[in-house]
């Protein structure tokens, strides 16, 4: 585990939560799923809609983009998304049981090793859109 990452993280998983679900979906079928079949829309704004709750921050923004760069462009992909969601969206973090019974992993030494290649994947992406984050380890 890379200490750096791992707070970068949590601190997305707040960040994301914080936002809510409304702003997860930003998009004319997420404002009618959220809004019971009608459209919303502010007179401003780049969304168009008026419950976009806003910009995570710099450092929840660079995680949710590392993250989607992940699940594109590595093999594993969906898989360490997957353990983000799990590990980092739910409050209070679940206990690393739990999140082995959600991801399917028959040993600890299985999640230990995902958890590391998350981080490893993480890692160069955010020092590419943070570079003050080299620093701060």
């Amino acid at each position: 585990m890379i200490e750096r990452v791992e707070k970068a993280l949590i601190a997305w998983g707040e960040q994301y939560r914080r936002r809510g679900t409304v702003a997860a979906l930003p998009c004319v079928l997420g404002t009618l799923i959220d809004n019971g079949g009608e459209i919303i829309r502010s007179t401003g704004g780049a969304s168009g809609v008026a419950l976009y709750a806003g910009d995570m921050g710099l450092i929840g923004e660079a995680v949710e983009a590392a993250l989607v760069q992940v699940r594109l462009n590595h093999p594993l992909g969906a898989e360490l998304s997957k353990l983000a969601r799990v590990r980092y969206l739910t409050d209070p973090m679940p206990l690393v049981e739990h999140q082995r019974r959600r991801m399917r992993y028959k040993s600890e030494d299985v999640y230990q090793d995902r958890l590391h290649r998350l981080h490893e994947t993480l890692e160069p992406c955010l020092i590419k859109a943070l570079p003050w984050f080299r620093r701060s380890a």
